[in-house]
């Protein structure tokens, strides 16, 4: 696989061709892939061939505004609908036999980023509480039927709630539902933990690989039952203090456990840290505490949203705390992608940017088929020898983070030169009729902030392609349309026995990775000496799995191609329909990775427009 060589220098480590790092000695090698899948939304109220209008719920007069829509099999594209059983099913089974790997789990680790109930918009079939237990439930059995022995990291959503966004702090009985359905996936030590407020911590690989899943709904702010992460004041007792404060202390001691286990962390949640889904205290100090993990914290993962983006995070104290003005660009009521743009424009140049100030968190598409049906796969780096060294312990460390997090000792008309605010903040108006606001605001914050810890690495996983760093990932999608209309074509040609043995693919829209990565099977199989070889390997046995080959050979099929290149002579080219599929062309997903893509996107007109389509799943 790809190797940080500058990291390796500073390690002296070998060069030589490495095997892939085992989890533990009785377990198999580690595949290097995982599996992010987010908003299911579970309907079992959903009926087949019934009126959209009704959320596909009952029959309507099909002369009725809008009633002649009728909903599909396994769902209904851009919609008001939920997802049938059937789609949550197909999901499962082809994941399973898609990337089914002999004596081998399909997936080291699922991030599961929450709402698998459905929305409660029906107001002629309200929402029981069963129904959200019943679908966690249905979810929990699909997971233990179709990948068993994987482990799940799960998290619930803004409807997987009896009152729709509102959430108190524990124990309530939601907490202790889902401490029931998630038992085993949730480690003992950490269930008190989850009671209290619905998050927990746990290892992926022991000892190397670690998993926070937070409960975004304390930062949410359409969550009326919390006070948006206010301050504790030091005669705060436990019970009143505010549960976003509790969990961004509790994150603070979790991420200084596992940073002095030298264990890298993912972080997973339903609700996105965007300035348009925080509370304003909520975000400002989400944001700067996982910034100041920097060498700890290896990926953010998020749902909620159903589009497929990513957002780049900055800390208040970025090139002085000064943000380039943008007057020329309207502020108000912007779309999510100019929302985006605004933000990728507004990064510094490559050698001004300061990347300790920076990070990035992915945002994951639905299988919800509010655009199409999608899931994630993602590739990370296991072939570099681990090196384990414990990183220094500095409780005065942790208790100046746990200040800043919790009580902040300045008082509000505290005028001392370390109280001091600098900067400036920037009011953006929204109108939540009209939508959220979600680029990044200029924010104050204080003098004494700038020396709070901070820990970060150019050696870090986050920052180079080392063990564990992320290496990409594919991102799949279900032409809905089109399956729904083959299944009532068998239907009614062949019969519902004949129509039921159908099994449709999902189909790759696009991947992050360099089109030699992608297709290195063919690389390998072919005599030609005229392809660049992939960047993360030496020799064919080292290679990470993009894609199954299974899967390419089908993509080629599909195309009509027996190779994924065309060849005249001793010359060889890309064959053009698959360019699509490795359009960003990424060595890696580590930060000046993602920073380089996010200014190519603002530069390239082209691909801006591919992006953009791709938000939505690239639908028609």
């Amino acid at each position: 696989m790809r190797q940080a060589i500058a990291a390796c220098a500073a390690l002296t480590c070998a060069m030589a061709a490495q095997q892939p790092f085992a989890a533990q000695e009785s377990s198999p090698p580690l595949l290097g892939r995982f599996l992010h899948i987010t908003d299911m939304h579970l309907d079992r109220n959903y009926r087949e061939h019934s009126a959209v209008v009704s959320q596909c719920h009952r029959e309507k007069p099909k002369h009725r505004h809008g009633g002649e829509r009728r909903s599909g099999h396994w769902g209904t594209q851009q919609s008001d609908c939920d997802s049938p059983y059937a789609l949550a099913n197909l999901t499962m089974s082809w994941l399973a036999d898609a990337w089914a790997v002999e004596d081998h789990k399909p997936f080291d680790f699922v991030l599961w980023t929450g709402d698998t109930g459905r929305h409660d918009q029906d107001i002629e079939m309200p929402r029981q509480v069963n129904e959200i237990t019943d679908m966690n439930q249905a979810a929990i059995d699909l997971f233990d039927t179709y990948l068993p022995g994987v482990p799940i990291v799960p998290n619930f959503g803004n409807n997987d709630i009896v009152l729709h966004n509102t959430m108190p702090g524990g124990p309530t009985d939601e907490l202790r539902w889902f401490s029931r359905i998630w038992k085993k996936h949730i480690p003992e030590d950490q269930m008190q933990v989850f009671l209290r407020g619905g998050y927990f911590a746990k290892d992926l690989i022991p000892n190397k690989l670690g998993v926070i899943s937070l409960n975004t709904l304390y930062f949410y702010d359409s969550n009326k039952a919390v006070e948006g992460c206010s301050r504790r004041s030091r005669w705060t007792s436990r019970e009143e203090v505010d549960p976003g404060t509790l969990q961004l202390e509790w994150l603070v001691e979790r991420l200084v456990d596992f940073r002095r286990r030298n264990m890298q962390v993912h972080l997973i949640g339903h609700v996105p840290p965007t300035s348009g889904n925080y509370f304003p205290r909520c975000y400002d100090v989400y944001t700067e505490l996982v910034l100041r993990f920097q060498d700890t914290i290896l990926a953010q993962h998020f749902g909620h949203m159903n589009f497929d983006t990513f957002f780049v995070q900055e800390s208040s104290l970025a090139n002085g705390g000064n943000k380039p003005s943008r007057d020329s660009v309207p502020i108000l009521h912007k779309q999510i992608e100019q929302d985006l743009r605004y933000d990728f424009e507004s990064l510094p140049g490559n050698a001004r940017t300061e990347m300790e100030y920076y990070g990035v968190f992915f945002e994951a598409p639905s299988v919800v088929p509010m655009y199409r049906p999608s899931v994630r796969v993602w590739t990370y780096n296991t072939t570099l020898d681990y090196r384990a060294a414990a990183a220094e312990s500095d409780t005065e460390d942790l208790a100046a983070l746990l200040n800043y997090v919790g009580t902040d000792s300045c008082d509000e008309h505290d005028r001392s030169r370390e109280c001091e605010w600098v900067g400036e903040d920037e009011e953006v108006d929204v109108l939540k009729r009209q939508g959220r606001r979600h680029r990044r605001p200029k924010r104050k914050h204080r003098r004494s902030h700038a020396r709070l810890p901070r820990y970060s690495s150019s050696l870090s996983p986050s920052r180079s392609n080392t063990f564990l760093s992320l290496l990409g990932y594919s991102q799949w999608v279900l032409p809905l349309n089109e399956v729904n209309e083959a299944y009532d074509h068998v239907y009614e040609t062949q019969g519902p026995a004949a129509a039921s043995m159908l099994r449709p693919n999902y189909t790759l829209e696009y991947t992050t990775y360099d089109a030699p990565t992608l297709w290195h099977p063919y690389v390998d199989l072919s005599t030609q000496s005229s392809f660049p070889p992939p960047r993360h390997h030496e020799l064919p046995s080292q290679h990470h799995v993009p894609v199954p080959k299974t899967i390419l050979d089908g993509i080629l099929q599909q195309n009509s191609l027996s190779s994924p290149f065309q060849c005249q002579k001793s010359v060889c080219k890309m064959a053009q329909p698959l360019k699509i599929f490795t359009t960003y062309g990424l060595p890696d997903m580590t930060l000046r990775s993602m920073l380089d893509l996010a200014r190519r996107l603002v530069l390239d007109k082209k691909m801006w427009k591919t992006y953009v389509n791709r938000m939505y799943t690239s639908v028609d």
